[in-house]
């Protein structure tokens, strides 16, 4: 999609489409290799080209480690105060 041109905005954390997998609405990034996986997905999100990424239900310190590793804005939906934006 990205390569079409069209602007892509990734999402990580509580993805309502994959409510089956993830076992329910349940944060994610609760333990250390969940956290691990939220910020590395959001990193392969950047580098596949996206423009910003959503991160949704993960701990605050979470979203903050992401958002520090990324070069990309991060928008929180529940992920407390240090994203780009709410």
């Amino acid at each position: 999609i990205v390569e079409a041109g069209i602007a892509v905005i990734g999402h990580v954390g509580l993805t309502p489409q994959a409510i089956s997998v993830l076992g329910g609405f349940r944060p994610q990034g609760r333990n250390v290799a969940s956290a691990v996986k939220v910020v590395e997905t959001a990193l392969a999100l950047q580098e596949a080209g996206c423009f910003a990424v959503v991160l949704e239900c993960v701990p605050a310190p979470v979203a903050a480690a992401a958002t520090a590793a990324l070069q990309i804005p991060t928008i929180g939906i529940g992920a407390g105060p240090y994203c780009s934006g709410q």
